[in-house]
């Protein structure tokens, strides 16, 4: 059998599928979750997963080193935590794919039971009650790499920036 060249004939190229992420959102709101407020418990489930893998990599900080703090202010909610965090390449990977998720991720099958969510698609459920995400991070894995900010839109489109 003999493959095309698909520099001479890129219409038989690969393809990658297209994801409008309106119609994931509505189909996860409908069919998934039960309410639009369930984003905050997937923001906490994050938070909680975060902490459970910064502890992994620091068994012996006391218990009360990492922690997780919720504010609201008007129509802001903003949720921080002493996670684990991401770099700028961990950022492209895991919150531009969705269904992909670091918890899934090689090295970390020890510790893959203690996490709440797995599937990579909590995040989205935060497009139910806003068009913006913000998620700003620092990687305690790699502590040397810089802080990134990622901004997504309902859209389907993001922005990847290190703050100054």
């Amino acid at each position: 059998m003999t493959l095309p060249d698909t520099a001479v004939n890129p219409a038989d190229a690969d393809r990658t599928f297209q994801v409008d992420l309106r119609g994931l959102v509505d189909l996860l709101s409908h069919h998934l979750y039960s309410s639009p407020r369930v984003y905050l418990r997937e923001l906490m489930q994050n938070a909680v997963d975060a902490l459970t893998a910064r502890k992994g990599l620091e068994p012996a900080a006391p218990a009360d080193a990492f922690g997780i703090r919720l504010y609201a202010d008007g129509s802001v909610v903003r949720v921080e935590d002493d996670g684990v965090g991401l770099t700028e390449a961990d950022v492209h990977t895991f919150l531009a794919t969705i269904g992909r998720s670091s918890k899934r991720a090689e090295g970390i099958a020890e510790q893959r039971g203690d996490f709440i969510g797995q599937f990579g698609i909590g995040l989205l459920s935060c497009f139910l009650v806003a068009d913006e995400i913000h998620v700003l991070s620092r990687s305690a894995r790699t502590p040397g790499a810089p802080a990134v900010e990622w901004r997504g839109r309902g859209d389907g489109s993001y922005t990847v920036r290190t703050p100054a």
